[in-house]
C-alpha cells in the first residue's frame, strides 16, 4: 500500500512537469523558457512544435517548405542527441533582454545523460507577446 502512494505520486509530479514544460504563453514566457521549451519538445519527438518555435533571421514565419526542413533539422538533432545518451536537460546561465524588450540573447548549457555538455547561445525575437528563436 505504502508503494501504492509513492507511485501514485511520482506519477502526479511527472504529470504536473509535463504540462508545465509544454504549456505557452503566460507571465512566465521568458526567453529562457522558450529555449528550454523547445529542448523539452526536441527531447520528445515534438519536431513540429520545435519547428514553430523558431523565426527566420529577419523575424518572419517559416514557409511551409522552410518548416518541412526545420523539422527535418529537429529529427538530426534529436539522432546528435541520442549519440550522447540523450538530453539530460537545459541550464540558462545568462538572458539579457533588450531595452525595447523585442529582442533577448541566452547563453545556456545542454546537458547530456552520458556527462557530455555543449555551451549554446541564441536570439530571441519577441512577437504578438511570445519569444522565438532566430535561426
Amino acid at each position: 500500500m505504502k508503494n501504492l502512494k509513492i507511485l501514485t505520486v511520482l506519477i502526479l509530479v511527472a504529470t504536473i512537469g509535463s504540462f508545465s514544460a509544454c504549456s505557452s504563453g503566460g507571465s512566465s514566457n521568458t526567453p529562457g523558457d522558450t529555449i528550454t521549451k523547445s529542448y523539452n519538445f526536441l527531447k520528445n519527438k515534438d519536431y513540429e512544435k520545435v519547428s514553430k518555435m523558431y523565426l527566420t533571421r529577419d523575424g518572419k514565419e517559416f514557409s511551409e517548405a522552410e518548416e518541412k526542413k526545420m523539422v527535418s533539422l529537429a529529427a538530426m538533432a534529436y539522432e546528435q542527441h541520442q549519440k550522447k545518451d540523450g538530453l539530460k536537460n537545459i541550464e540558462i546561465t545568462e538572458e539579457t533582454i533588450s531595452e525595447d524588450g523585442n529582442s533577448a540573447k541566452v547563453k545556456f548549457i545542454i546537458h547530456f545523460n552520458n556527462g557530455d555538455t555543449d555551451n549554446e547561445n541564441a536570439d530571441l525575437l519577441k512577437k504578438d507577446g511570445k519569444w522565438f528563436i532566430k535561426i
